[in-house]
């Protein structure tokens, strides 16, 4: 992950892990690999994510690979997960670190075919 400094003229928003201050780190870039290949990602998947502290890669009891990102502190602390599936993103969720139960959102992604 690529994580530039915080340019207010570029990234003004709300993002987990940044909304009681104005944030110093926001993720740019996120490139992620499966079988030697790029994985398409959305820039919506990761671009609200900011102050990174940890990420991990492991694989959930359905067989899919997730990536989690932990970020934030103290209320703004978040745990976000970007779940895939056959080498393409299917699902992102996002909690609050204090009140996981509380305070979350997910996302579905859908892959439609393309007609000749």
């Amino acid at each position: 992950m690529y994580l530039p400094p915080y340019d207010p003229r570029l990234d003004k928003g709300l993002w987990h892990g940044g909304s009681e201050s104005t944030p110093k780190e926001v993720v740019h870039h996120c490139e992620i690999r499966y079988r030697g290949k790029v994985v398409p990602l959305m820039r919506g998947a990761y671009s609200d994510l900011a102050e990174v502290n940890a990420i991990s890669f492991y694989k959930n009891q359905r067989g899919e690979m997730v990536l989690k990102i932990e970020g934030g502190d103290a209320a703004d602390s978040y745990r976000a997960y970007l779940v895939f599936s056959k080498g393409r993103l299917v699902r992102r969720h996002v909690e609050s670190s204090g009140f996981p139960n509380n305070f979350s959102e997910e996302t579905r992604y859908v892959a439609i075919p393309v007609l000749d």
